[in-house]
């Protein structure tokens, strides 16, 4: 494949002229990746279904005569018409042409057809002895193409057809459903393949190697399925597509659509996985550019996020950013949020057990934890109406000199941008979200009254709400409850599923429907577990719901199974409760679930239950490895807490734009 694309490198206009081995192979790969995600949605929409060809090879090359330019009931009509009629094809041979035209008329185009059939079977008759293929079956690929595309009015297309259905090799053919489809999600973008424009032959000509070969099969059958059932001329169903997302056409068509509405606009730093654009998008924003210095991170943000440009989604450092550069990224457009939510690990206290114990750390000497500079750095070059800067309670609390890290960053807004500052202690427990998440949001204003702190209608735990018209914290159960039971290792990146209990059922009602969280797909993402070892595993079924290490060790005298320092580790294992909500979902469960079982089945969470317990509704997938999903749902803002604070705000914008 890199060789055909370094042979043809007019056809992939994105790659240089110099580019090296190395460089295009990443390209491939990334379009390699693409539509194996295309496949593997297919698959579970699909199912890879029986289209009614044929076995028999004869047989499949009149099916596929027949089936030209007809409705496929037209033409599965005519073909049994044409078998209940001869009891061979050599039959078919000794009967008057006009009869055949006869039979053959109801599908449309009989006399062409008519002549191709009699061309096809008298060609195979003369090689053979008889209208058979069955000699063929031990040629090679090529051997067997040449003689197929030699029958009159035989393309590529149909040949490939004919060697895939009836003889079961691994070719990749090209009708005008596979053509349109790939032509719109345009895989190999990367590359700068472009498909349209092009007929079924030229489409059948660059296709045909840049499939891989164990795809080929499923990839045609599910595309043309997909493109009769809902990628259709000239309107396509996009609306119900599951494909939309990673579909080119879909993409441009929302980000233009972006491009011309009046919404308020959000620049979100340290974007991540897209967990506070989300929330904003939700609460009526639109994201005009989104910053990460994790490629993968950044394809999670990209695939959730079609109505910003592709070239919106930047990967870069912002420690590495040029003076004006961020304007030019930009454009020419207001900003009205830039919103930065800095890597929280050099102040989370999760980590700080470990870390000091093994490497001394220091807050004041970790880089990271200045990276709010970079905030107030971009803050004078865009000079947006508000700024929020979002980080764990670390970051209130730990110290340089007389100020905290969050005071700093508040003094720096005020006296190099000139904005006014607020800080606000929020927990996503108290806005309907499962799980008692405790951040610190640093807000800053131009001018105009204070915004209002945005107030929960649920009660916080944490924060001492005694409130008793509050609301019961939403429970992890009801975030969980209906999704597929799971064992360990058990579930895959892309099930199939009937999403109705959480409907049906009442537990539903109070969050996964009020807060949207449920849509009507099929298709069931991250809901894979882990791998737990035997000892692991033992200790999760000792533990009741809301049990940790010491339970294990002084309840059950089970101090072998432990892993880790009792005198540094003490809630290393951790059986969650169903009836509150979740603690922290953090980052360090890229390493392991141990902290996290589920309070009912035998293994730890998903990525699925945690990104519900996060608030992304289940339409939103992430990208990479399990680790890089974990990273990226630790390090999320909830969606729905960045709404939240999003409807705060909006006052401020809107006064902001009056003006």
């Amino acid at each position: 494949m890199v060789a055909r694309v370094l042979e043809d490198r007019g056809r992939f206009p994105a790659v240089p002229p110099t580019a090296a081995t190395d460089e295009v192979r990443a390209k491939l790969d990334a379009g390699l990746a693409h539509l194996r995600e295309v496949a593997r949605i297919l698959a579970v929409l699909h199912g890879t279904p029986d289209l009614g060809n044929k076995e028999d090879p004869v047989d499949e090359l009149v099916y596929i005569i027949l089936a030209r330019k007809t409705r496929e009931d037209a033409y599965q009509q005519t073909f049994d018409a044409l078998k209940q009629r001869f009891s061979t094809w050599d039959e078919l041979l000794g009967t008057p042409r006009s009869e055949v035209t006869r039979l053959v008329h109801s599908g449309g185009l009989s006399s062409r057809k008519t002549e191709s059939l009699f061309g096809a079977l008298t060609a195979i008759r003369a090689r053979f002895g008889r209208c058979t293929l069955e000699p063929a079956r031990g040629w090679s690929d090529d051997d067997l193409e040449a003689f197929l595309c030699s029958l009159p009015e035989i393309s590529r297309k149909s040949a490939y057809c004919v060697m895939m259905y009836a003889f079961g090799r691994q070719v990749f053919p090209v009708d005008t459903h596979v053509g349109r489809v790939l032509s719109r999600i345009r895989p190999y973008r990367e590359l700068g393949l472009s498909l349209g424009g092009l007929d079924h032959k030229k489409l059948q000509a660059v296709l045909a190697d840049l499939v891989p070969p164990n795809l080929r099969y499923s990839l045609h059958v599910n595309l043309v399925s997909h493109g009769r059932a809902l990628c259709r001329t000239p309107r396509p169903l996009c609306e119900r597509c599951e494909l939309r997302n990673l579909c080119a056409t879909y993409r441009s068509a929302e980000a233009r659509r972006a491009m011309t509405a009046t919404t308020p606009t959000v620049v979100d730093l340290f974007c991540g996985g897209g967990g506070l654009s989300e929330g904003f998008r939700r609460a009526g924003f639109r994201p005009l550019l989104a910053l990460d210095s994790d490629p993968v991170s950044l394809r999670t943000y990209a695939l959730n996020h079609p109505q910003v440009p592709d070239d919106r989604v930047v990967l870069r450092d912002v420690r590495d950013l040029r003076p004006g550069e961020l304007r030019r990224l930009v454009g020419r457009r207001r900003v009205d949020v830039l919103a930065g939510a800095p890597p929280c690990q050099g102040f989370s206290q999760a980590g700080f057990r470990s870390r000091r114990a093994k490497t001394g750390h220091r807050v004041i000497a970790d880089d990271r934890n200045y990276l709010y500079r970079h905030v107030v750095r971009a803050a004078i070059e865009l000079r947006p109406r508000v700024v929020v800067l979002e980080n764990v309670p670390g970051m209130h609390s730990a110290r340089r000199q007389d100020l905290t890290f969050l005071q700093a960053a508040a003094r720096e807004l005020e006296r190099r941008a000139g904005f006014r500052t607020a800080m606000w202690r929020l927990n996503a427990s108290a806005f309907g979200i499962p799980q008692d998440r405790v951040r610190y949001f640093l807000v800053a204003w131009r001018s105009g009254p204070a915004p209002v702190e945005p107030g929960g209608d649920y009660r916080d735990a944490l924060g001492g709400d005694l409130d008793v018209d509050a609301l019961p914290p939403i429970s992890l159960d009801e975030a969980i409850f209906d999704l597929p039971a799971r064992g360990a290792a058990e579930g895959t990146a892309v099930d199939r599923w009937m999403p109705g209990a959480g409907r049906a059922e009442p537990r539903g009602r109070r969050y996964l429907l009020k807060v949207g969280l449920l849509g009507d797909s099929v298709i069931l993402y991250n809901h894979h577990v882990r791998y737990h070892n035997e000892r692991d595993t033992e200790l999760y079924r000792l533990l009741r719901p809301g049990e940790d290490s010491v339970h294990a060790i002084e309840r059950h005298g089970r101090g072998d199974l432990m892993r880790y320092r009792r005198d540094v580790f003490d809630d290393k294992y951790h059986k969650l409760r169903p009836d509150r909500p979740c603690k922290t979902i953090v980052a360090h469960l890229a390493k392991d679930g141990n902290g996290y079982v589920h309070p009912a089945q035998n293994r730890s969470i998903t990525v699925r239950e945690a990104a519900r317990v996060q608030s992304f509704h289940d339409g939103y997938v992430f990208c990479g490895s399990p680790s890089d999903q974990w990273v990226q749902l630790g390090n999320a803002v909830p969606p729905v807490l960045a709404e939240a604070l999003a409807r705060a705000l909006r006052p401020l914008v809107a006064g902001g734009r009056r003006r």
